[in-house]
């Protein structure tokens, strides 16, 4: 009985015209090629007058170009005006999501947490509101080019990891940085123009 449920769909298969054969084995081969990071070709890198980032967040890719920097922030614009505001290469705030978010008192939180590892950060959510949600650092590691550290807001189960690779003049050059309980993590690449 159970080979002949088998057989029955495979004979289905079988008896379809041919011409949707290569659909049906070409599918897979897209779905996969979706999922690939995006990675700006060097003539694009060249060509570009501003300095800008490459953003991954899930299966959506985007480039923002830097658009200020004011008090060390730097402010990167995308299209339709979505803007991702960057201090020390940790996202502090996002418009123009589905599910922003901002970094409360972001300047001081960070260099306290980065100097000192220790203080936490604390979120406002647009969406849905959720307003001065604390989340503590349980784990981190610092060396000259790699920061890594892991948070926790018990308040609502959230895990926030923070990635950040720094070049050789001390600016990041990529961060991965969870931004929202609703999003996959973030993945910038920063490309700079001096």
């Amino acid at each position: 009985m159970n080979k002949l449920k088998m057989i029955l769909p495979l004979a289905l298969l079988a008896s379809c015209n041919s011409y949707y054969f290569p659909l049906w084995v070409e599918t897979p081969q897209r779905i996969i090629s979706s999922f690939k990071p995006y990675t700006p070709g060097d003539n694009y890198i060249q060509n570009q007058q501003y300095s800008f980032i490459t953003v991954e967040l899930g299966q959506q890719n985007a480039t923002m170009v830097l658009n200020s920097i004011d008090d060390n922030i730097f402010t990167w614009v995308g299209r339709d005006n979505v803007t991702f505001r960057t201090y020390k290469g940790l996202i502090i705030d996002t418009v123009g999501l589905e599910h922003n978010f901002e970094i409360i008192n972001a300047i001081s939180s960070i260099d306290k947490l980065l100097d000192d590892g220790d203080g936490g950060l604390s979120y406002n959510f647009d969406n849905p509101r959720l307003y001065e949600l604390k989340a503590m650092p349980v784990k981190s590691f610092k060396s000259l080019n790699r920061l890594e550290i892991a948070l926790v807001s018990s308040d609502i189960n959230w895990n926030i990891d923070l990635e950040i690779a720094y070049g050789s003049r001390g600016l990041p050059i990529k961060v991965q940085q969870s931004l929202h309980p609703f999003l996959k993590p973030a993945k910038l690449r920063f490309y700079y123009k001096y």
